[in-house]
């Protein structure tokens, strides 16, 4: 039995070879597409909110089956069984449509030659069906549909809808191949022509605009033709990378560097997880000073790969370099969280509080500085962001500390020096005589203020400020009469005169510190007379000249302020010569 079969089987087959012979041309071409190798893999739809994912899925099935059957002489269909096996050994759910960007593994896997995914929505009353079918080995098949139904539709009648509708896809792709083949073969003409034929079916083939796009290059027609077709292309399928690759290639080609990038741009649309490619559109453009783009373009790939480093350094120049402080601190953090190594050298903190100040953003300025002072402890750059940092959010001790250690590292440091005493000698500085007087404040201040002063050499405006700061609170002093505190008012306002260069404050100056000496020899004088303490005489005498020239240079501020103290000077200047005789001092 089993060879009568086989002969049955040979006689048919050499019938239908000899019977090949006499067949109507149609009927050849009929056999040609029974021989064809194309195999399309058909995805079903994904679905959107308002869509069910069974309905879906039997939408997906409805279209396999109908395609089958009304292009089983062209193209083969892979049935829904083989696609569940394969997806249900790959761990996947047959009954959950796949997302499109696995679908070039699945035609891979399954040796489409070409593949088609779809996403379904209802809109109003209609529902729409979007289709991308994908050239994956040189089967023609290539670009867009939207089907369109009734929103009561069911799935059945929406897969033979989509079916049908896709005729001129399916005889466009034929032509598409055609011109592929003639293309290989050196017939640049006829590609052409096979390329015209497929336009007519469907404008803008993608695949029929690729292959004429190289015909146009054996026929060396220039760029421009090149890059007209290439346009085609992408305009039949905005999602074909290939296409924008070779357009942006093309355009560089002519010089056009701004229209080369837009094209890599969309390339990398289409092909997002081509890093390399990301990087290079990134560079672009922020090369050409888009920097709010190359940061949009790197963040499309930290959101594929959060902790690409190169990346994010790509993103932080751009940022920086744009000034987009708060995205460039991002950047940095985001480095420094997976590797604190790259905090090795100063430039890192340099940059990461400068951006932090630049936003400004206290909390980072905070962290920032004391991370930078802690790594690098003898750095005075990390001790002056410090202190303004915390003289920013309020904390003046810290702030203080802060100036300190500035000017303990290096001296010259006047700026901190100055900014160190202020924060001393502000109003937070209580001078009242029902308070007690934080005198530690003072001796800190006038050291930092005369180390400021022994550096600044002729600078008139600094020499001032130090004058103001040694003036205010000491000129208060001596209004209040605050005794304990008159040898401090009187040191600070001999400081004030010394540097008020642009005698600004010689006036006033001058006339509380005669005050301020004044006051202090009332209270001498009688411990002087009290301890008989020759010593104290000299000390008393001294206190009285410099009130006596003090007065005389700022009588101008109360003349008759300053015509009776100066009487109560005479008297006490008039006694003087007479202590040392009466207390026996030695010489007297």
């Amino acid at each position: 039995m089993q060879a009568m079969r086989a002969v049955i089987g040979r006689v048919f087959v050499v019938g239908l070879v000899v019977a090949g012979t006499m067949l109507p041309a149609s009927a050849h071409g009929q056999l040609a597409r029974q021989r064809s190798n194309e195999r399309l893999l058909v995805l079903a739809p994904l679905p959107g909110p308002s869509v069910d994912t069974v309905f879906a899925i039997a939408a997906g099935e409805a279209i396999r089956d109908r395609m089958t059957s009304r292009y089983r002489m062209r193209i083969g269909i892979i049935p829904t069984t083989t696609i569940c096996e394969a997806l249900e050994a790959s761990g996947f759910n047959c009954k959950v449509p796949l997302p499109p960007e696995n679908a070039p593994a699945l035609a891979r896997f399954l040796q489409a030659t070409a593949f088609m995914v779809s996403w379904l929505d209802r809109t109003g009353d209609s529902v729409q069906l979007r289709i991308r079918l994908v050239d994956a080995a040189g089967s023609g098949l290539a670009g867009w549909e939207t089907v369109r139904a009734p929103a009561a539709v069911v799935a059945e009648d929406l897969g033979k809808l989509a079916a049908d509708q896709l005729e001129n896809q399916l005889r466009a792709s034929e032509h598409a191949r055609d011109c592929s083949e003639r293309r290989q073969r050196g017939d640049a003409k006829g590609a052409a022509e096979r390329a015209g034929r497929a336009f007519a079916l469907y404008p803008n083939h993608p695949g029929a605009a690729m292959c004429l796009a190289f015909a146009y290059e054996v026929q060396q027609l220039g760029v421009d033709s090149i890059v007209s077709a290439l346009q085609k292309a992408v305009a039949g399928d905005s999602l074909n990378g290939n296409a924008w690759e070779e357009l942006g290639r093309r355009l560089r080609d002519r010089g056009d560097e701004k229209g080369a990038l837009d094209a890599f741009y969309h390339q990398l649309l289409a092909e997002p997880s081509n890093s390399r490619l990301l990087v290079g559109v990134a560079a672009g453009f922020a090369a050409q000073g888009d920097y709010p783009k190359a940061v949009e373009v790197v963040e499309s790939g930290l959101a594929l790969n959060p902790g690409d480093h190169q990346l994010l350094q790509l993103k932080e120049r751009a940022c920086l370099d744009g000034a987009m402080w708060p995205c460039g601190l991002q950047a940095l953090e985001a480095q420094y969280d997976l590797d604190t190594a790259i905090a090795a050298d100063t430039i890192f903190f340099q940059k990461t509080f400068g951006a932090a100040q630049s936003i400004p953003d206290s909390a980072a300025m905070l962290r920032w500085s004391g991370r930078g002072v802690e790594r690098f402890p003898t750095w005075v750059a990390a001790w002056r962001a410090r202190a303004a940092t915390l003289k920013l959010v309020d904390e003046r001790a810290g702030a203080i500390e802060a100036y300190q250690r500035i000017v303990a590292l290096d001296s010259t440091q006047i700026g901190s020096a100055l900014a160190g005493a202020q924060l001393l000698l502000d109003s937070s500085l209580v001078i009242d005589t029902t308070v007690p007087l934080d005198t530690m404040r003072l001796r800190i201040a006038e050291e930092m203020l005369l180390l400021a002063g022994r550096q600044i050499g002729p600078d008139t405006a600094s020499s001032m400020a130090i004058a103001t700061l040694f003036y205010n609170p000491a000129a208060k002093i001596a209004q209040l009469r605050m005794a304990p505190h008159l040898g401090i008012a009187s040191r600070y306002l001999e400081h004030a005169l010394q540097y008020d260069l642009r005698g600004q404050l010689r006036g006033p100056a001058n006339f509380f510190l005669g005050l301020s000496l004044f006051f202090q020899i009332t209270e001498l004088d009688t411990r002087v007379r009290d301890s008989k303490d020759c010593a104290l005489v000299d000390v008393e005498m001294d206190m009285t000249r410099r009130a006596r020239t003090a007065f005389e240079a700022g009588r101008q501020i109360s003349p008759q302020t300053v015509n009776q103290l100066l009487g109560y000077v005479t008297q006490i200047e008039g006694a003087l010569p007479t202590y040392k005789p009466a207390f026996k001092c030695p010489g007297a």
